[in-house]
């Protein structure tokens, strides 16, 4: 009887090992939205989960919520036990909430971040909720933040929108100088698009650039 007990705890104890890896394998951060509320900052994280090696990506999402931006990145961390993978994150919409309050603060913030690409790209929602934007279902993509990062990248390359990651974002919210942040939208057919440019004064939306004018 005691072999059997001590047979069936193994058991039991190695279940819970499985579990356990199970349960902390890493989720990296694809993309996030993040916009101001009453009690403080609502953010949406895009995860990527791969159930196994052969198996196909496919997005999962988290929301956290603080009243500053701290507290927020610390609710996230605490929802997934520690292990929120920021590192890869690429993009981050910023809902028109937080645009019109000011961007400076969240700049400044992501930059000092040692789990934050100095060059993800900073990007302003408008037509739609911030977190709408990051759920649209993608084009030939099974991961809208993905899918989103590519967009910006192939505009930002043809010229078609400015190239600002997020170190220059900072630094020039820091000097005071203007920024032009790119503008997402919902397309008539349920996808995101880029369109104009959200322009900042001193970190706060001051207005919007039509898409003819991005170049000018």
């Amino acid at each position: 009887m005691k072999r059997i007990a001590v047979i069936i705890i193994i058991c039991i104890f190695s279940v819970l090992l499985l579990c356990g890896c199970s349960a902390e394998s890493p989720l990296p951060v694809s993309a996030a939205a993040i916009s101001r509320t009453k009690e403080g900052y609502k953010m949406t994280a895009e995860l990527i989960r791969q159930d196994s090696l052969d198996g196909d990506a496919e997005p999962v999402y988290l929301t956290a919520e603080g009243e500053s931006l701290p507290a927020l990145f610390d609710d996230a961390v605490c929802k997934l036990g520690g292990h929120f993978y920021f590192s890869h994150a690429e993009t981050v919409i910023v809902d028109i909430t937080l645009a019109r309050e000011g961007l400076t603060e969240l700049a400044a913030f992501l930059a000092e971040r040692p789990d934050a690409r100095l060059t993800l790209r900073l990007v302003v929602a408008r037509g739609a909720p911030a977190e709408e934007i990051l759920q649209l279902e993608a084009l030939g993509e099974s991961i809208p933040g993905v899918a989103l990062y590519d967009l910006l990248e192939g505009l930002t390359a043809r010229g078609e929108i400015p190239d600002l990651p997020l170190y220059q974002v900072h630094n020039a919210l820091q000097n005071g100088q203007a920024v032009q942040l790119p503008c997402l939208y919902e397309t008539e057919d349920g996808h995101a698009a880029s369109k104009g440019l959200a322009v900042l004064e001193n970190g706060v939306l001051s207005g919007f650039l039509p898409e003819e004018a991005q170049n000018g």
